[in-house]
């Protein structure tokens, strides 16, 4: 009993030690980054792609970003949303939030 608990708190310690600084970036000393967040109107559920690439993500998502300029497209999704171009534009920044909308109109 004791050596099985044993290996469980090796077992939790090296998660910790291989998950945790990496995994928590967002929230180490120092991070300047900002959050993006992604929804859709009126249903969720629409592919998000972040600079042209796919995120794997569906609307409504927060994504944690580091400063910089982002483009942002919503496609897809239970409304056939087709959300890109200037209005998808997002501008991070430290301690940011910045919040965008994909409508059947585009974005709001």
């Amino acid at each position: 009993m004791k050596l099985s608990i044993l290996w469980l708190a090796i077992d939790l310690s090296l998660c910790g030690t291989i998950l945790g600084p990496s995994a928590l970036s967002s929230q180490a000393p120092g991070f300047n980054g900002g959050k993006l967040q992604i929804n859709s109107s009126p249903h969720e559920g629409a592919n998000i792609f972040i600079n042209s690439k796919p995120t794997n993500q569906h609307t409504n998502f927060a994504f944690v970003m580091s400063p910089g300029t982002y483009w942002v497209a919503v496609t897809g999704g239970p409304d056939n949303l087709n959300c890109g171009g200037e209005g998808g534009k997002a501008q991070i920044t430290s301690g940011s939030t910045v919040v965008l909308i994909c409508t059947a109109k585009g974005w709001q």
